[in-house]
Parts: structure tokens; C-alpha cells; sequence
């Protein structure tokens, strides 16, 4: 059954044609000699497994500490450690890579996303057939889908508030989770244009699943621990809340600063064309930017999305491949004398998130576009 449509629009393919072969070429020149080939290796499943140790023995903890700061320490932990885990094996379980068997990787990701409260069926859909494809293009990538709240492209509304939007913004970071996990999922299931993709139908076991993802995270995280410990459901909640808001910022600027700050443009197609001016390897190298690329701390928790670059060309490799394919890229670019590879360090990314912020707002208010009637057409944008 197709439950989905997707736009046509496609890439010209020009002079960077060479570029692109070079690197498929040494890149399957590295996967010859790999013994796992393009997917996770022995580190990355040692890794996993450890991952699950430490989110079961979190779990546990929750449900047998006794005073408050420990109950605040194992949610903090259960928290960070499922989100990591998300990130490392979710993630690559997403793009069929972790195991190379598309059934098994399915079912990783769909648990290790279900059980952390996310549906996964939309968000995979949206991720590998619109922002992988057409990141940062204009109505095309879902990414570029967000909250009214925050401007980062010149085709939303301008409204006066967003001139303040990088001093609120971290702040508001903090509620993304708990707006996922309870609104967004729910908004996206009830909206038929995602980008480039439309959606046709969704599959009446997807909605089953989507119920049942939320109340199994709401007895799992909430209700069981206020029944089986001495803490009271209002402090389980707030517990719950503060663990959401810190992993939530944390979160949130780990997947902006890849796409969304000073260093990166924004696209737009040309009406009526269905011919993106750009060759494929170009656009997916300059609309993205790494964070810390040699850093093997950072290797180990961001699970590749500090090496977002070597992800968009080989999104169906697994991370663990990122660092000697990151190599690869910036060699062959530098060899070819294009300067197209950025980096720069996720404290660096986080302040030039913020800046970009600040002057994306300054730009398009200066050139007059704020929002006319801005407080109905606020509410009506949020449906009230």
C-alpha cells in the first residue's frame, strides 16, 4: 500500500560529479577491507550494550531510592543515557545500517524510539525522505517545520517578539521533548503536507501504536514509579519535567547546530521548476556543518551527528564509520581546492546557533515584514 507521495524535484549533476565518484570510490575502498562492512562494528555494539546496562540500572534506581536528590540524580541518568542510546543506535537503526537487515533494524527503532515516548513511523519518513534529501531547501525539508515561536528562514511570519528569539530561545529549548512527545507527534499524524512529502494514508496499526506508545511511556516513566516508591505524583512530575527540560536543550542544540547557524544558507527551488540548481554532494556538504570532528568523546555520544557531514553523504552507513569517512570527504575537497567543509567546536555551534537567531530576526524585521495582525494570526497558527 503507498501511503505517501513525494515532489519532483531533482538535483543538476555538473561539475562536481568527479568530487562525488572520488569519494564513493575511496570510501569503498575503506569498506573492502572492514570487516563490518557499513554497519555497526564490535565497539558500536559494545557501546549499546552498555548504554542498556546503564538505562536498566537507572530505571531500577528510580524505583528504589529514598531520598530526592537520588531520585533527581536516576532520572537525570535514565534520561541522558536513553537519550544517547536514541541518538546511537535509534538513529542508526533508522537508516537500516546498524545491522544491514532492514526488518531487524525496524524493530530496534521503533522500540528504542517507542520507548522513550516518540512514534517513529512519521518521523522516519520525514527524516530519510525529505531533510536527508533537501536539507535546508525551502517547503521542501521538514526540518524547516517549526515552531512559529522561532524564525529561521525568511518565508515565515515575522512577528515583534522574534527580535528577542536568542535570548529566549534556550529556554525555550527546553520544552521540545515534552512537546514531541505529547503535541507534535499527534500534529504530524493529523497533517497530510510534511516538505516534499504528502501523505496519502496512515496505516490504522501506526495509530494503534501511537496510543499505545504514549500511555506504555506515561505508566512506565510516571505512574509506576509514583505507585511503587514513597514519593508523592507531584514530585515524580517535576522529577520528570526537570529531566525533560535539561535533555531537551541538550537535545535541541545538538541537532540545530548542524543546519541552522551563521556558517549555513537557507534555499529556495525556482517556481515551477522541478531542477534544484545545485549538484547532490555540493548541496549536502555546504548546507551542513560538523562539531568537533576529531574528538572521540564526542564520537561516542552524538552518535555521528557531530560528523553530519560524512551522515548526509552516507546515510546508510553506520556512525561508527564517520571519522575515517569524514577523512575521506576532506581530502578529496581539499585535492579539488573547494572549500566547501566546515567545523567548528558544539560550544562555537551553540553560539553561532544563537547568533543566527538574533540575526535573522534583526535582518527581516529591519526589512519591515512584521506580522500585521499578529496576535490572531499567532493564535490562529496554534489553532486556537
Amino acid at each position: 500500500m503507498v501511503t505517501y507521495e513525494k515532489k519532483k524535484l531533482k538535483y543538476e549533476a555538473k561539475d562536481t560529479e568527479l568530487v562525488f565518484k572520488t569519494i564513493r570510490e575511496r570510501a569503498d575502498v575503506y569498506f573492502a577491507t572492514s570487516v563490518f562492512k557499513k554497519n555497526a562494528n564490535g565497539f558500536m555494539w559494545v557501546k549499546s550494550f552498555l548504554l542498556c546496562i546503564i538505562v536498566g540500572f537507572a530505571y531500577f534506581s528510580i524505583l528504589h531510592v529514598d531520598s530526592l536528590f537520588l531520585l533527581v540524580t536516576s532520572y537525570l541518568l535514565l534520561g541522558f543515557s536513553f537519550l544517547t542510546l536514541g541518538i546511537n543506535v535509534g538513529h542508526d537503526a533508522a537508516h537500516h545500517c546498524l545491522t544491514g537487515r532492514r526488518k531487524v533494524d525496524n524493530v530496534i527503532f521503533q522500540l528504542v524510539f517507542g520507548l522513550q515516548g516518540m512514534c517513529g513511523y512519521l518521523w522516519q519518513l520525514r527524516h530519510n525522505f525529505s531533510h536527508h534529501i533537501f536539507p535546508n531547501i525551502n517547503e521542501n525539508d521538514t526540518d524547516l517545520d517549526l515552531t512559529p515561536l522561532l524564525l529561521i528562514n525568511k518565508h515565515q511570519k515575522v512577528y515583534w517578539f522574534h527580535k528577542y528569539q536568542h535570548i529566549y530561545a534556550t529556554f525555550l529549548y527546553g520544552f521540545f521533548s515534552l512537546m514531541y512527545i505529547f503535541v507534535q507527534d499527534f500534529i504530524s499524524f493529523s497533517t497530510k503536507e510534511h516538505g516534499n512529502l504528502k501523505i496519502i494514508k496512515i496505516p490504522f496499526i501506526e495509530w494503534v501504536k501511537l496510543v499505545l506508545i504514549k500511555v506504555t511511556y506515561v505508566s512506565t516513566f510516571i505512574l509506576i514509579p509514583a505507585y511503587y516508591t514513597n514519593f508523592t505524583l507531584s514530585q515524580i512530575l517535576l522529577v520528570f519535567f526537570l529531566m525533560h527540560f535539561l535533555l531537551s536543550i541538550y537535545l535541541s542544540f545538538t541537532f540545530f547546530i548542524s543546519h541552522h547557524v551563521s556558517e549555513v544558507e537557507y534555499y529556495e527551488t525556482s517556481p515551477n521548476e522541478n531542477i534544484f540548481a545545485s549538484s547532490w554532494v555540493k548541496h549536502q556538504i555546504i548546507s551542513t556543518i560538523d562539531f568537533n570532528p576529531e574528538n572521540k568523546v564526542a564520537n561516542f555520544l552524538f552518535g555521528g551527528f557531530n560528523l553530519h557531514i560524512a551522515h548526509h553523504i552516507f546515510p546508510e552507513v553506520s556512525h561508527a564509520h564517520y571519522p575515517e569517512l569524514t577523512r575521506i570527504i576532506q581530502s578529496t575537497l581539499k585535492e579539488h581546492n573547494l572549500n566547501w567543509y566546515k567545523s567548528f567546536t558544539f560550544f562555537e555551534g551553540v553560539a553561532s546557533h544563537l547568533r543566527h537567531l538574533k540575526n535573522r530576526a534583526a535582518a527581516l524585521i529591519h526589512e519591515g515584514q512584521i506580522n500585521g495582525d499578529q496576535s490572531e494570526d499567532l493564535l490562529h497558527t496554534f489553532g486556537i
